[in-house]
C-alpha cells in the first residue's frame, strides 16, 4: 500500500497538527532535559573534545559576529588557521549561526544558551521525525512517539559532540522526501508525478547539503548512502536520485570546497603513531578502534552495555518488539521492507571489523575511509528502528492486531522477570538493567489492559511514551554530571578558570601576543576562548607550511612571535616572570621574541624542507636580518643603512593593515601562517604574497612610507557560495515553477 501525497481538503488540518506536535514536542524536550533546561546545575557538555575544542571555536565564532564580522580566519590557534576550511565547527551551519547572535556575558558565552541550544537541537530531531512519520500516513500519537524515540534515544539522544548530532538530527527529513520521491502514487508517470518527484527530489537534497554544512562528515556520509540505498530501489528513479545529489552538492559548497581546500593543504592526527595528509588513506586501524562489538548489539535493547564512540545505541525492549510488529504486519508497503533494509545494512556496517560490508565499502567507494567511525552508523540504524516500531505501534492501534498484541505482552512481561532475576543472583544490582526490566513489565501490563479494551489507544500511546521518556533518562540526562560533585566541570575549568590571566595579557600594550599554554595544566584551546593568539591548539589538523616547522625549539619560538608562555613553572631557562595567576597558572615574558610585524633587507634560497629547518636552527643564521625561502627565486631586496619603521594599525580576524616606511627596498614580514586566499595590496595596489621561513605572510615594499593591507578572501569560498546560490536558486524553481 502506497500512500496519496496529494494535496487536498484536509492540508489546512494536517498543518494545524504539524504545529502541535511541534509544541507538544517542545514541552517534552523541555521537561525530558530539565537538568540543563530549568537548573543552572548540570551541562551536557563536560567532554574533552566539547571543552577543549568546539566550544572555544564557538565562543571566537560568536564573539565576531558580536562585533559584526563573520570570520573565515581564526587567528587564535597554530599562529592562524582558515576558520572556514577547518570544518569540524560548522562555522556556516545555520543554527550555529542563529547561536553566535545569542547575547554573551563579559564576552563570552553562558552555558545556560549552550544547554537550551542542545534542547532546542532535540526538539528539532524529534519534530522532524514527527513529521516523517505523517507524512508516511501514520496517526498523530504514533508520530509523537516516534518524534521522542529519534530525539531522546540511542544515538541522537546520547552522543556527546555538538556537530555531529547536528549532522544526524537531518536523517528524518532528508528521508521523508527521499521516500516521498520514491513513492508509486496513483498516477505514476504523469507530468503531475514528474513534477513531485523533482521538488522532492530537490527538497531532500537541501536538507542533506544542510547536513554537510553541520560541521562533521561522518553521519552526513552515512546518510548519503542511506538515501542511494533507497533512491535505487527502481531503475526510473536513477534520474530523480541524480538530482538529489547534485542539489546536495551545490548546497554543500559553500563549506566542501574550502574544506577540501584545507584537507589537501593540512596534516591529520587520527590517535595513531603517525599523521595523515589528504592523500593518504586514512589506515583501516582506526576503523578496528570504533567498531560495534558483537556484545554492543545487545546495548540497543538492555542498558549497561556501554557506550561507544561517545554514544549509547540504547532504545529499548519495547521498541524492539514494536518494531518486530511493524515489520510483520506491514510488511507488504515497499517504505518498510526499504527500511527494514536499511536498518540491517546499518547495524552490519557498524560491527565494521566484525564483518565485510564496512571494509569493502572502505576499499572501493570514496570517502568512506574518511569516516573512521563505523559505530556512527548506528544513528541510521536505530532510526530505521524507531520508525519501523511507529509502523508497529501504528499497526497495533489502528487494526487491534489480538494475536501479535498477545505476543508482545508476552515477550514484554517474560524478558522483564528474565532481567530481573539475572539481577537477583548478581554480585551487584545495576539500577539501569532494574528499571529497563520495570519499564518492559509495564509495557506487558498495558498490553493486557490493551487486549482486553480496558484503556484506549490514545491512552496507551500516552502511556507508552511516558515510559520510554522515563527509560531513556539514564542514557541521556542521566548521564550529565553536577556542577558541584567531584568530577563536575572535570573538563569545563579549563575554560573558566585563568580569566585573570587573559585579562593580564589583553592589557599589554604594542603588538598582539602569542602564547604558548602548558597543555598539562590546561588543555584547551585558551586562545579561541578568551581571544588571544596562540601558538599551538587543540585541532584535528593543522597546516603542512607550520608543520614543516621545530615548533618546540627556542629559535622556532623566537621566530613565530611567541612572546609569552602560560604554565606554573617557565619551560625555557631565558623567560621571566611578569604575571601570576590566582588559579596557579603564571605568565613567563619571553624577552627574545621576535616582533610579529618586522622587515628584513637579505634573502636566502633552501633546497628543501629539510634544508629550511637546517637553517632556521643555525645559530650563523642572522634570522632578524635573513629571509629564508623554500621554493622559487627568494625576492630581489636592498641593503640600507638606517633603520625602517614598521606598525600594525589594524588586525583583525580576516583584515590586516601595516604602516611601513622603509629605507630602501625590503620584505615585511608577518609572522602568521600564509595560506591560499590571503590577498595583498599596497597602497591600494595589488602585490604578492611571498612565503618566507616557509610560512609567514610578506610583502616586497620599496622606499617610502607605505600602507600594506592583507586580507583573506579565499576563492574556495567564493566559488562555493556561488554554487551553493546555484543549489538555492534550483531548489526555488522546482519549489515554485
Amino acid at each position: 500500500m502506497a500512500e496519496n501525497h496529494h494535496i487536498d481538503s484536509k492540508a489546512p488540518a494536517r498543518w494545524r497538527q504539524s504545529v502541535a506536535g511541534a509544541v507538544l514536542l517542545l514541552a517534552l524536550m523541555a521537561g525530558f532535559y530539565w537538568k540543563i533546561a530549568f537548573t543552572q546545575q548540570y551541562t551536557w557538555f563536560d567532554h574533552p573534545d566539547m571543552a577543549y575544542l568546539e566550544i572555544p571555536r564557538l565562543q571566537f565564532q560568536a564573539a565576531e559576529m558580536h562585533r559584526g564580522r563573520l570570520p573565515l580566519w581564526d587567528p587564535h590557534i597554530w599562529s592562524g588557521q582558515p576558520m572556514i576550511g577547518q570544518t569540524q565547527p560548522g562555522p556556516l551551519f545555520p543554527l550555529n549561526l542563529i547561536f553566535g547572535m545569542v547575547n554573551l556575558k563579559y564576552g563570552y558565552l553562558q552555558f545556560a544558551a549552550l544547554n537550551w541550544y542542545w534542547v532546542i537541537i532535540h526538539w528539532l530531531a524529534g519534530w522532524f521525525c514527527f513529521l516523517l512519520a505523517r507524512d508516511r500516513g501514520l496517526g498523530f500519537h504514533t508520530a509523537l512517539v516516534a518524534g521522542v524515540l529519534f530525539a531522546c534515544g540511542g544515538f541522537v539522544g546520547t552522543v556527546a559532540w555538538l556537530d555531529v548530532v547536528n549532522g544526524a538530527i537531518w536523517i528524518p527529513l532528508v528521508m521523508l522526501f527521499v521516500f516521498r520521491g520514491s513513492d508509486t502514487i496513483a498516477d505514476a508517470h504523469t507530468g503531475a508525478d514528474s513534477r513531485r518527484r523533482r521538488r522532492s527530489a530537490a527538497l531532500g537534497g537541501l536538507f542533506l547539503g544542510i547536513a554537510w554544512l553541520s560541521g562533521h562528515h561522518e553521519v552526513p556520509i552515512l546518510l548519503s548512502m542511506a538515501s542511494a540505498v533507497v533512491w535505487l530501489r527502481k531503475r526510473d528513479l536513477i534520474g530523480y536520485a541524480v538530482l538529489f545529489f547534485v542539489i546536495a552538492g551545490l548546497i554543500a559548497s559553500i563549506q566542501a570546497l574550502p574544506t577540501l581546500e584545507f584537507g589537501r593543504l593540512s596534516r591529520r592526527w587520527l590517535g595513531l603513531p603517525d599523521s595523515v595528509t589528504w592523500k593518504d588513506k586514512i589506515p583501516y586501524l582506526t576503523h578496528t578502534f570504533y567498531s560495534l562489538p558483537p556484545q554492543g548489539l545487545l546495548a540497543s535493547l538492555l542498558p549497561g552495555f556501554g557506550r561507544y564512540a561517545d554514544a549509547s545505541p540504547y532504545i529499548g525492549l519495547i521498541p524492539f518488539g514494536l518494531a518486530m510488529a511493524g515489520v510483520a504486519l506491514r510488511w507488504g508497503e515497499w517504505a518498510v521492507r526499504r527500511m527494514t533494509l536499511l536498518g540491517a545494512l546499518a547495524v552490519v556496517y557498524s560491527m565494521g571489523v566484525f564483518a565485510p560490508l564496512n571494509g569493502v565499502l572502505y576499499a572501493l567507494v570514496p570517502l568512506v575511509d574518511k569516516a573512521r567511525i563505523p559505530m556512527r552508523a548506528i544513528a541510521i540504524a536505530d532510526f530505521a528502528l524507531i520508525v519501523l516500531a511507529a509502523y508497529g505501534l501504528d499497526a497495533l492501534l489502528s487494526n487491534h492486531a489480538l494475536a501479535w498484541v498477545r505476543r508482545l505482552k508476552w515477550f514484554f512481561g517474560v524478558t522483564g522477570l528474565l532481567v530481573i532475576t539475572s539481577q537477583w543472583f548478581a554480585p551487584r544490582m545495576d539500577d539501569c538493567l532494574l528499571l529497563a526490566a520495570i519499564v518492559a513489565l509495564s509495557g506487558a501490563a498495558l498490553f493486557a489492559g490493551w487486549q482486553r479494551q480496558a484503556i484506549s489507544p490514545r491512552a496507551l500511546a500516552w502511556c507508552l511514551l511516558g515510559l520510554f521518556l522515563i527509560d531513556l533518562t539514564q542514557a541521556g540526562p542521566g548521564t550529565y554530571t553536577h556542577r558541584k560533585d567531584k568530577e563536575g566541570d572535570k573538563f569545563l575549568k579549563a575554560l573558566t578558570h585563568h580569566r585573570d590571566v587573559a585579562d593580564y595579557l589583553r592589557r599589554l600594550p604594542g603588538e598582539p601576543v602569542r602564547v604558548h599554554v602548558d597543555e598539562q595544566l590546561n588543555g584547551a584551546n585558551f586562545g579561541d576562548w578568551h581571544g588571544i593568539d596562540m601558538l599551538f591548539g587543540y585541532v584535528a589538523g593543522v597546516s603542512l607550511n607550520v608543520t614543516e616547522h621545530e615548533l618546540h625549539t627556542k629559535r622556532t619560538q623566537d621566530l613565530f612571535a611567541l612572546t609569552h608562555f602560560i604554565g606554573k613553572q617557565p619551560d625555557k631557562p631565558h623567560q621571566t616572570e611578569v604575571f601570576r595567576g590566582v588559579d596557579g597558572l603564571n605568565v613567563y615574558r619571553n624577552p627574545d621574541a621576535f616582533p610579529r610585524v618586522r622587515t628584513v633587507h637579505e634573502a636566502q634560497l633552501a633546497a628543501t624542507a629539510g634544508d629550511l629547518r637546517v637553517a632556521i636552527q643555525d645559530p650563523q643564521t642572522d634570522l632578524r636580518r635573513t629571509a629564508i625561502f623554500a621554493v622559487g627565486q627568494p625576492p630581489s631586496l636592498e641593503r640600507c643603512a638606517s633603520d625602517d619603521q614598521v606598525r600594525l594599525t589594524r588586525y583583525s580576524t580576516d583584515d590586516i593593515t601595516i604602516d611601513a616606511t622603509m629605507s630602501c627596498r625590503g620584505l615585511v614580514v608577518l609572522a602568521d601562517t600564509m595560506f591560499p586566499g590571503w590577498q595583498a595590496t599596497v597602497d591600494g595596489n595589488p602585490a604578492r604574497i611571498w612565503e618566507a621561513y616557509g610560512v609567514f605572510r610578506s610583502v616586497v615594499v620599496d622606499a617610502g612610507r607605505h600602507e600594506i593591507r592583507l586580507q583573506f578572501r579565499p576563492w574556495s569560498l567564493v566559488l562555493g557560495g556561488g554554487l551553493t546560490a546555484l543549489g538555492l536558486l534550483a531548489v526555488a524553481a522546482f519549489l515554485l515553477l
